[in-house]
């Protein structure tokens, strides 16, 4: 009995467009992100927020991150911690102990600052159902 072919992840996904601050969230980028991403799921708790703030280095060391990993988090390097692995929605969990928020991590991906990429985002929305 043989199994049905797995689909090439291109067909999958659709053809690769280059879009600056954007990268995909790969199978191989999520297994090596996993560590880091449950670090970062992790700042939902009072407890490890708190933790994180107090001595930050021994909760990397807590978590058991590697010394790259903890370099991305010191630096918070956004467009170096998708592409490593890190989860867009799991960075969103992290924003409050990391200081940031979703429009600072959208415009520091995309070498903006947040008045211009809001303005930018403005006008790529407009006519859209999520107009803001």
């Amino acid at each position: 009995m043989s199994t049905p072919a797995q689909p090439d992840l291109e067909d999958s996904l659709g053809p690769r467009i280059a879009i600056r601050g954007v990268c995909r969230f790969t199978p191989e980028r999520a297994q090596r992100g996993f560590r880091l991403n449950q670090f970062l799921t992790s700042m939902r708790q009072p407890d490890v927020r708190a933790a994180f703030a107090a001595d930050p280095e021994a909760c990397m060391a807590h978590h058991q991150l590697t010394e790259l990993e903890r370099d991305l988090v010191r630096r918070r390097d956004y467009e170096a911690l998708l592409l490593y692995g890190a989860s867009n929605v799991a960075l969103g969990k992290a924003s409050p102990a990391l200081g940031t928020n979703l429009m600072e991590r959208g415009a520091l991906g995309r070498g903006q600052t947040v008045a211009a990429f809001i303005v930018e985002r403005k006008q790529a929305n407009r006519g859209q159902a999520w107009q803001f």
